[in-house]
């Protein structure tokens, strides 16, 4: 890890949400380099998004809050994406993922080369990979990393899910694992674990995985689990007075944790510190905050 401010490199999606409230910039890892540029770490964000307005809007949004995004490639032949979000009566999202856009083409340049090797952490996830262009480039940016950058992998099953090979290989090459309760079971078929037994499919992700090092299970509303090599912990949910809707929450949740961690917290302080992100998102219409005051 550097010794002046820690950087991050996060890989993926950067997309318009379409909210019934109206439409929000998001995809779960710009929504990580959002909260982390906020938090002051040192942030790149590799992504691209279509030669369109919505990818303009992209940009001049970005531009506002001040946040750099000369690692967001244009990708003149796809448009920038879009996912349809219908929200139920308890605030709760459901998704439709528009297929064949800008960030599925993400190219391997040497600048975001460079940002990969200079990591103390890079945040990667299954959805970009759903292509076979991301996909290549991310896995060159892997295998930049420096040997000691906490790597850590969201679990995103959207429709069409994942390949089992692209979830062992990402698996593969993650210290830190985010998913949700949702998620746990797709693993442990993949794992063979014992249906319904979700322990013993945490233990399985950790056994079958040398190098992780700590998993952040979480339940939504009931809260998170965590687990290391040496403690397994429940952190109930923080409590929201004021919910708008729980888009974003888990990326504030993992967001939350690797600054924290970052910054030399253990995992207890780290959970604590991303629960208490996720619940300002919560009493926040869409996944980002305000931009923070600039002086």
């Amino acid at each position: 890890m550097s010794l002046g401010t820690p950087s991050i490199t996060v890989f993926g999606e950067i997309l318009w949400d379409l909210l019934p409230s109206g439409p929000r910039i998001g995809g779960a890892p710009a929504n990580l380099a959002v909260h982390a540029a906020d938090a002051g770490l040192d942030t790149a964000l590799v992504s691209a998004v279509g030669d369109d307005p919505l990818g303009r809007r992209i940009r001049d949004a970005l531009d506002a809050r001040g946040f750099p995004h000369g690692l967001i490639q244009t990708e003149p032949a796809r448009p920038t994406g879009t996912v349809d979000i219908t929200l139920d009566a308890k605030g709760a999202a459901t998704y439709r993922i528009n297929g064949d856009v800008a960030w599925d083409h993400i190219r391997l340049t040497p600048e975001n080369t460079a940002a990969a090797a200079r990591a103390d952490a890079f945040c990667f996830g299954t959805l970009a990979q759903r292509s076979p262009v991301s996909r290549a480039t991310l896995r060159a940016l892997l295998d930049n990393l420096p040997p000691a950058a906490v790597r850590l992998l969201d679990v995103n099953l959207r429709k069409p899910p994942p390949a089992d090979e692209v979830l062992r290989s990402s698996l593969a090459a993650a210290t830190h694992l985010k998913l949700n309760d949702e998620e746990l079971p797709r693993l442990a078929a993949l794992l063979g674990a014992a249906p319904g037994d979700e322990r013993a499919a945490l233990d399985a992700l950790l056994d079958g995985n040398p190098g992780l090092s700590v998993i952040l299970l979480t339940r939504g509303p009931d809260g998170a689990d965590i687990l290391t090599r040496s403690e397994c912990f429940h952190l109930p949910a923080a409590d929201v007075p004021g919910l708008v809707d729980t888009v974003g929450a888990g990326d504030a949740f993992t967001a939350g944790f690797v600054i924290a961690t970052l910054r030399g917290a253990a995992p207890r302080q780290a959970a604590t510190a991303g629960n208490a992100l996720a619940a300002k998102v919560c009493a926040t219409a869409g996944a980002w905050l305000p931009a923070p005051h600039k002086t």
